[in-house]
């Protein structure tokens, strides 16, 4: 692959690089607030599920900061891989793009199962077809549009690879014979 959409690797691993990382810093953000308003959340569960339920408020509490926790910690490192992948492009450094690379592999692993057990809930449980069509749907080209993108960075990641490797051949060919000096033979 060469170019994206009709735009080189180069400018796809900026314009991707940028959307992740505007995208990650805003859910930090959002999970650093809801992370210091945890008792607003809590409470507004427990209203929800009623006083009957089985959970009481030191439960939904543990659960709500485990899940917040464990969403912050996935956005930081979405940050820090994206900064990466700006750095590796504009540098032309393929090592840098790795970062990224593994990060989305495994959100695409994630949402390949999640769209899997959609479509096993669609077919084995009684789920409306109106609901699960527009799901599966919006599930079906997220995940296209992701594994493309994953594909555009890793030629990125290949072409870069293969233009360092050529400039170190370059760098690291012999030179030209040295005939300033005789051999000698000393007997």
């Amino acid at each position: 692959m060469n170019n994206l959409c009709g735009l080189r690797l180069a400018t796809v691993g900026m314009v991707v690089g940028w959307l992740n990382l505007v995208g990650g810093l805003l859910s930090t953000i959002l999970l650093s607030i809801a992370l210091t308003r945890v008792d607003d959340i809590v409470d507004a569960i427990y209203k929800s599920i009623g006083p009957d339920s089985d959970l009481d408020t030191v439960d939904i509490r543990l659960i709500v900061l485990i899940a917040i926790s464990v969403y912050l910690t996935t956005s930081l490192a979405n940050v820090i891989s994206s900064m990466l992948l700006l750095i590796g492009t504009v540098r032309e450094r393929h090592l840098l793009l790795a970062p990224w690379l593994i990060n989305a592999y495994i959100f695409i692993f994630f949402n390949a199962v999640n769209f899997a057990y959609m479509i096993f809930v669609s077919i084995f449980k009684d789920v409306p077809v109106n609901v699960a069509i527009p799901t599966l749907l919006y599930t079906g080209i997220s995940l296209i549009i992701q594994i493309v993108i994953w594909n555009a960075i890793y030629s990125l990641y290949k072409q870069i690879r293969a233009n360092r490797d050529q400039q170190q051949r370059l760098l690291t060919a012999p030179t030209m014979p040295d005939y300033t000096r005789l051999p000698y033979e000393f007997k």
